[in-house]
């Protein structure tokens, strides 16, 4: 029995440095699934920089924009799964995306870690006076045409159902991420549109009104607003940022990433714990490894039901 022990204590000694001691072997490629300068970008390059610093790793970002971060997943599928090449984007990339694509899966990735939770609400410029989805819903019965500003299939299709919900007719402007969407709100391009947290401090400007939540509970900008099921609108369209290998990365490599990430995250000095905090209140999410696989897995069946109910 005692040796026995000694042989366990032995073996455990053995494996802990090794998990401890795992080493990229050269840079760390981390491949941001959008465009530079919104909420996705400046996250991604902060907590680069504090991984870098906090383990030594060279972390080089890399923004691979376009298509909901399909653009960047369907290269990363085919990146060797060692470590060595990491994607940033955001949940949807992968419990929805994949469903417009022949060449996607979520079985094709290894989820690794969240970072924070959005802080998805519709949105109108201040000036035009609404306050609540009636108001625009009376406003489209007055015969003003509605601008919906959305960023990707998925948020087109939200819009549509809300649209529906309302008994309204709207019409979709594309923009190129969130940050565009804003953009086409204050440029008059949109007079509604989604944020899903790049908003708050047009929000607190007093340039933009917050309509409603389209979170499972309501937002921390405005906790006075209802969500879309509150107004009878069955839509959940809150998502989490998500670092993500290739399937088939080593669960060692996966959770020592992992663990810097939630160090970082942890620490209430971190450059990144403290935009998330800012951008997207209260606090840092994190949700890891098999955990956050099925977390994925679920959300894309359920975002299946719902583009079968856009299509009806």
């Amino acid at each position: 029995m005692k040796r026995s022990l000694l042989i366990a204590v032995s073996m455990l000694a053995l494996a802990s440095p090794a998990l401890a001691e795992w080493q990229p072997d050269g840079p760390i490629r981390l491949w941001i699934g959008y465009g530079a300068g919104g909420g996705t970008d400046v996250q991604g390059r902060t907590l680069a920089k504090e991984i870098e610093a906090r383990r030594g790793w060279k972390v080089v970002p890399e923004n691979k924009a376009g298509e909901d971060g399909t653009v960047m997943s369907a290269q990363l599928k085919s990146e060797a799964p060692d470590g060595q090449t990491l994607g940033f984007a955001i949940t949807t990339t992968y419990d929805f995306a994949p469903m417009n694509s022949d060449n996607l899966s979520p079985e094709d990735f290894t989820y690794i870690t969240t970072t924070a939770g959005s802080q998805m609400a519709v949105l109108a410029r201040a000036d035009s006076g609404w306050e609540t989805l009636e108001d625009l819903q009376a406003a489209a019965a007055g015969g003003e045409q509605i601008v919906w500003a959305n960023w990707g299939t998925q948020v087109e299709a939200g819009a549509e159902l809300v649209a529906r919900g309302l008994d309204i007719s709207v019409n979709h402007l594309r923009t190129q991420g969130g940050k565009g969407a804003l953009n086409a709100l204050v440029s008059m391009d949109a007079n509604v549109g989604w944020g899903g947290g790049v908003q708050k401090p047009l929000v607190e400007a007093g340039v933009l009104k917050i309509l409603a939540s389209a979170e499972a509970t309501p937002v921390a900008l405005d906790p006075e607003k209802p969500t879309l099921k509150d107004m009878g609108i069955a839509l959940n369209l809150g998502y989490q940022y998500i670092i993500t290998a290739p399937a088939g990365l080593p669960d060692e490599i996966r959770d020592e990433i992992g663990a810097v990430v939630a160090e970082i995250l942890a620490d209430p000095e971190s450059e990144t714990r403290q935009f998330i905090e800012k951008q997207y209140p209260p606090a840092p999410i994190v949700t890891q490894g098999d955990a956050l696989r099925e977390q994925i897995l679920a959300t894309y069946d359920t975002n299946v039901e719902m583009m079968k109910a856009f299509a009806q």
